[in-house]
Parts: C-alpha cells; sequence; structure tokens
C-alpha cells in the first residue's frame, strides 16, 4: 500500500521547512511506500530553493515548480496529477503548508481510506486561527448545509482519496472550490466519508491566503454547481 501527498506553498519560506519536517515524521510512522510532493505554486521568496534542498536531501520528497500561481485548485491538482503518474499510489491527498493542522493525523486518516473510506478528512473541532476566520467557517458551513451537504467540514485538511475515487471524481477547478467539488461529488455517489477531529491552530508564520475574494469566488462556484 502507497501513499501520496500533495502540499501546495506559495511564499511559505518561514515554515516550508517545519511544515516538511513535521509531516515526515507522520508519513514515516505509516506502513507501506509514502511520497511527498511539494509544490512551489508561483512563490516570489525563496519557497522554490527550499524545497528543491528538501527533495534532493530527502528521498521521499519531490519537488513541483509552477509558473505563474496557479490557484489553490491548480496547485493541488498539478501535485496530485504528478503523484498519480510518477508513483501510482493506493490513496493520495493534500495537505496545506501553513502549519495550522498537526499532521500526526495522517496515518489515520491513511488507515480509514485502507478500511474502506473513500475519502477521509479532518474536522476542525477546535480553532485558535481567530475571529474573522471563525466567522468565514461558520457562514460556509450554514451555506454548504442549506444545500444538502451532510460531511462536516468540507473544507477540513489533510483530505485523502482512494486512487479509484480520485480518478472517478475528475476534479478539475484550479480555485478555492475544490475541496467542495470533491465532498459534492462523493456525497452524491453515496460514498463513505470519514472525518477526524483535530485542531486548527494560530499561524506560526507568514500570511493566510483566504481572502474577500475568495468568500465571493466560492458562492459563484457553489451557485453554478451541478452533481
Amino acid at each position: 500500500m502507497a501513499l501520496g501527498l500533495a502540499i501546495p506553498l506559495l511564499d511559505e519560506e518561514a515554515l516550508v521547512e517545519t511544515v516538511v519536517a513535521d509531516m515526515l515524521v507522520a508519513l514515516r510512522s505509516i506502513e507501506g511506500e509514502v511520497r511527498l510532493t511539494l509544490v512551489d505554486n508561483g512563490s516570489t521568496d525563496g519557497t522554490g530553493a527550499l524545497i528543491d534542498r528538501l527533495a534532493a536531501t530527502e528521498p521521499e520528497v519531490d519537488a513541483l515548480h509552477l509558473s505563474p500561481n496557479q490557484g489553490y485548485g491548480g496547485g493541488i491538482l498539478a501535485g496530485l496529477h504528478h503523484l498519480a503518474t510518477a508513483h501510482d499510489p493506493t490513496v493520495l491527498g493534500w495537505a496545506w503548508g501553513d502549519g495550522q493542522v498537526d499532521p500526526a493525523v495522517v496515518p489515520g486518516l491513511f488507515a480509514a481510506c485502507l478500511d474502506g473510506a473513500m475519502i477521509a478528512k479532518t474536522r476542525r473541532t477546535v480553532r485558535q486561527d481567530g475571529l474573522r476566520r471563525r466567522l468565514v467557517t461558520t457562514a460556509y458551513a450554514l451555506t454548504m448545509r442549506s444545500r444538502g451537504v451532510v460531511t462536516p467540514d468540507v473544507n477540513g485538511c489533510p483530505k485523502l482519496l482512494r486512487r479509484e475515487a480520485f480518478d472517478a471524481l475528475a476534479l478539475t477547478h484550479t480555485d478555492w472550490f475544490l475541496d467542495a467539488e470533491a465532498i459534492l461529488g462523493a456525497e452524491a455517489r453515496g460514498w463513505r466519508i470519514d472525518s477526524v477531529s483535530t485542531t486548527m491552530r494560530p499561524r506560526a508564520a507568514g500570511r493566510s491566503k483566504v481572502s474577500r475574494a475568495t468568500i465571493l469566488e466560492f458562492a459563484r462556484n457553489l451557485a453554478r454547481w451541478k452533481s
């Protein structure tokens, strides 16, 4: 059994080495082959050079460079397609590069997929990332429930998919709707989706990429969505 994980990175020079080191500790506790693809998604700082150095020194790590920035979903999809093509993992998925979720949850998510879940993801039950983000998340959750979505915390990451789920969903969104696209598609097919509770920690450095434009973009995508 093999796991492939993509991490998109945009100007995360201050965090990338710590984030990768913590993720590798979690991945190396898993029995089986593991691969970690770091996606430099059009960074303008030293992120690209750092992930090249990590790829040269850590045997599980690949570096992938995109220029210009391909969007949140575009960076993830590039990493997933690289993993699928180059390594053919049994389970693949994505995590964030901001260090706000403890990667120790990944082995449990992987085990859930091996046990039959088509998607396994985190559910952020404790949040330490500020009032503004909590308000945005609450409004987001209410909107998704109004559309009949039953999965809690649709955007919870890391998010893992069995390979057959990834192939069947054929995800296309290159923006912030990618997480919702995956969950909406899985629920429409009646698949098992597992959620593991975790804490959303404050950022240690850098800045959030979620903005007002992100929220408007998501709303437009949801209005157009057809399962």
